[in-house]
């Protein structure tokens, strides 16, 4: 009786584990793996921009910024681990939510590390992280809480304490289990502190059909 007792106790511990919120360095380790910084250029190659984005599902489909690769035709990403891909093919935008979904060049059908969505509803006073490339300084971490939930012209939108700056754009805003709960679009210089994500989930990213810049990328 004792010894099932005691394999009980210990089930039970293993899953209220399970359950908490991650280590803060097990987030940062999988978001890098899942991140990169983008590079953009015009039709004559000369450099336009850079922003940050990451991966949504293994075979690389990734998410960014629609100011991000707006007015570009050649876009290219850097992993962390400095491996550098081209963009494929958008695949849908809206301009509005400032959200663009797209493929990458793959020809060896390579796994690639990806983030998830968050489940839960986001509250005023949850703990958030970023990691992205404010001022092209990449793999940078940033902490705060969500400051308030907005409405503006972008729609549903997540009021942020961590810091975020120009390069920055189209990064991952995650929870404290390490989940998408927003995706770093812009910030008021006029304030202090006063940071923005668009919000974002699986039912919105499947409701993103729009794509004003089909044909726009190479």
């Amino acid at each position: 009786m004792k010894k099932i007792l005691f394999v009980f106790i210990g089930t039970l511990a293993i899953l209220l584990s399970s359950c908490g919120p991650k280590d803060v360095k097990t987030i940062i380790a999988e978001t890098k793996e899942a991140s990169f910084i983008i590079y953009t250029y015009d039709e004559y190659g000369t450099p336009k921009g850079s922003g940050s984005g990451f991966f949504i599902n293994a075979d690389g489909i990734g998410i960014t910024n629609y100011h991000v690769l707006d007015g570009a035709v050649k876009a290219q990403l850097t992993l962390s681990d400095s491996t550098e891909l081209e963009i494929d093919k958008v695949l849908a935008s809206d301009a509005k939510w400032d959200i663009i979904k797209f493929s990458v060049k793959n020809p060896d059908n390579k796994k690639f590390k990806f983030l998830k969505f968050s489940n839960k509803l986001v509250e005023q006073g949850d703990k958030v992280y970023n990691i992205s490339a404010p001022m092209g300084l990449e793999q940078t971490v940033s902490d705060g809480l969500v400051s308030s939930l907005r409405e503006d012209s972008h729609g549903q939108v997540v009021q942020i304490t961590a810091p975020i700056s120009p390069g920055s754009s189209g990064s991952a805003i995650l929870d404290e289990n390490g989940d998408v709960i927003a995706v770093a679009t812009f910030l008021h210089k006029g304030g202090q502190n006063l940071n923005f994500g668009v919000a974002i989930n699986d039912s919105k990213l499947a409701a993103l059909s729009q794509n004003e810049l089909k044909n726009r990328l190479l």
